[in-house]
């Protein structure tokens, strides 16, 4: 989420955000050099909250001073709570991968 004390966790559900906004396609040195994952929700066992969906934002995230509003809708931003458990990690691409292969492999069409 941006802030140092958040307890949460950043995904998103669009592969495209991923890349282009925060991956190696982003104009910010850095982003996308420990590569991407893929995460089946299903499997994840922490307490989320899907910000993008626009559903009402719990009180203690709004504590932390965040603005949730429009990058969360934007970036489809889904937040995790503590920790990603290893079985939910799906799919693992290594920096350098294409967001043509990375779509490819989701059986998803840019």
């Amino acid at each position: 989420m941006g802030h140092d004390n958040s307890p949460w966790i950043s995904l998103t559900s669009d592969p495209r955000v991923m890349y282009q906004i925060y991956g190696e396609a982003s104009s910010k040195v850095g982003n996308g050099a420990h590569g991407y994952i893929a995460v089946d929700m299903s499997r994840v066992t922490s307490e989320t909250v899907d910000a993008g969906a626009h559903l009402d934002v719990p009180d203690y995230i709004r504590e932390l001073g965040l603005d949730l509003g429009e990058t969360a809708f934007r970036d489809k931003e889904i937040l995790v709570k503590f920790s990603l458990e290893g079985g939910a990690v799906v799919k693992y691409w290594p920096a350098g991968t294409s967001l043509n292969k990375i779509m490819r492999d989701l059986g998803r069409v840019l």
